[in-house]
């Protein structure tokens, strides 16, 4: 038997999280989340009500989550590089008094709002490792890595150059989050969709196109040992639902578009006799196998968001498949004192893909909240479990 394992782990940001994104563990973060939204408007207005900037800023508290970082002020008459001046000159956590008055609008800086991230224990870091280590993968899939930089510094200093092959390409979300790959095979080719303009979206106030998938699909065509040919990895982070109801009836319509696309990408160019072939689609998809209740009635008949991957690719869950329904959550959120599990990460394989797999299973080492035996949340890896198949190549 040629073993070869494939993977994916959602590291919830390898080294920094953005607290405006930490709802879960800080009370202040979602009335945040709605105060920069506003202040984003705000910002990309021609005029400025600065008064209203100024307003917003202080009353929601945003020096603890964001930064208006002012690159210049393009303003002939610009005595000042900043974008706001404090109460307290040079104490950015002062309160503002005032925006820049060469600052009237849009175009008279560039800049924009910068996430504040909280930087991660070493324990922390050291457990991420540690599932990596324990799950052994011929190739991961990892979701939540901010660059290339950062991977390479922990497969490294972390997992000791355990990976010769670490390839990520920069994606469109805009806390810097990516989707990347770890191989000991060689990478033949690599592929990014992240410039997929999404053409149900208009174009922005600052002339920008919105782009289909918010952090990428990325296709890695990975050399199989044993001169077993090869394979495509497609790792991809579909939308989030930010954990609200309502955000999750309003975010379905771009998760749809985004497993459609995907759905797409495989038949056009994974596919032998109108079938999958040869290819998994891995990551976090942030959607469950199916959906019960109020919000279900927003799928148009869907059981997910995701069922263009799920029931209309021919890519097989083979967690869900293996595990049963009961066993196979890989997502354990808690929130409000409740807590709830679901399959939100995948690994979709090809049929014959299928007929090669041996097993499958799901490392839960590093995973906070699952269950008795969780790791405090302190020392925790991730809120996501890592899960892996493994294949038989002769079977190939």
């Amino acid at each position: 038997m040629i073993k070869f394992r494939l993977a994916t782990f959602n590291v919830e940001n390898l080294f920094s999280r953005p607290r405006l994104f930490a709802a879960g563990d800080d009370a202040g973060a979602a009335n945040a989340l709605k105060g920069v939204a506003v202040l984003q408007r705000l910002l990309d207005a021609k005029v400025y009500n600065t008064a209203e900037i100024v307003r917003v800023w202080n009353e929601g508290k945003l020096a603890d989550y964001v930064t208006v970082r002012c690159d210049r002020v393009s303003a002939p008459d610009a005595r000042s590089q900043r974008f706001f001046f404090h109460e307290r000159d040079g104490d950015a956590r002062s309160p503002v008094a005032s925006v820049n008055a060469a600052i009237r609008g849009r175009g008279d800086w560039i800049g924009g709002i910068e996430l504040t991230g909280e930087t991660l224990s070493g324990v922390q870091v050291q457990a991420i490792g540690k599932v990596i280590r324990r799950v052994d993968a011929d190739v991961i899939g990892l979701c939540e890595v901010e660059d290339r930089r950062t991977l390479e510094a922990f497969n490294v200093q972390v997992l000791g150059r355990k990976y010769p092959y670490c390839m990520l390409i920069e994606g469109n979300d805009e806390r810097g989050i990516d989707v990347g790959i770890l191989s000991k095979h060689p990478i033949v080719c690599l592929r990014s969709n992240a410039s997929t303009v999404d053409p149900a979206e208009p174009v922005r106030r600052d002339g920008t196109t919105p782009r289909l998938f918010n952090r990428d699909c990325l296709e890695a065509i990975i050399e199989l040992p044993g001169g077993k040919g090869r394979m495509a990895v497609l790792v991809t982070h579909l939308k989030s639902k930010r954990g609200s109801a309502t955000l999750e009836s309003e975010t379905d319509a771009k998760r749809i578009r985004q497993a459609e696309e995907i759905a797409r990408i495989v038949a056009a160019r994974y596919a032998a006799e109108g079938r999958p072939h040869r290819v998994a689609v891995v990551g976090d998809l942030n959607e469950v196998p199916d959906r019960a209740g109020a919000n279900g009635a927003a799928l148009g008949g869907r059981q997910s968001s995701i069922d263009a991957l799920l029931t209309g690719s021919g890519l097989i869950n083979i967690v869900r498949d293996t595990l049963g329904p009961d066993k196979s959550f890989t997502h354990v959120d808690e929130r409000g004192g409740r807590v709830s599990k679901g399959q939100i990460d995948y690994i979709l394989v090809s049929p014959d893909l299928k007929a090669a797999a041996v097993s499958c299973g799901i490392d839960r080492s590093g995973q906070a909240l699952w269950g008795p035996k969780a790791v405090p949340r302190a020392a925790a890896a991730s809120d996501h479990a890592a899960i892996f198949v493994d294949f038989d190549l002769e079977r190939f």
